[in-house]
């Protein structure tokens, strides 16, 4: 025969008494830390400039796709 402690549900466990829990969120946390780190490395190191020798301004201030004394590609 069942007792009525036996027949009552058990209660939910705690969200921070499961394992998985705090290994999310010290996942998720390492995952800000690094992107934050990541942009902050970005910022400190700018892409470096290419200057190529009698060069025209262009207006999307790209390099050209070769310098200006460079002989033609061979067909």
């Amino acid at each position: 025969m069942n007792t009525p402690a036996e027949s009552a549900p058990a209660a939910p466990m705690r969200w921070y008494r499961v394992g998985e829990v705090w290994l999310m969120l010290v996942l998720l946390g390492a995952t800000v830390a690094g992107s934050l780190s990541l942009v902050a490395t970005a910022v400190r190191h700018p892409d470096a400039h290419i200057v190529v020798p009698d060069d025209a301004p262009r207006p999307g201030h790209q390099p050209p796709a070769r310098t200006a004394g460079a002989a033609p590609p061979r067909r």
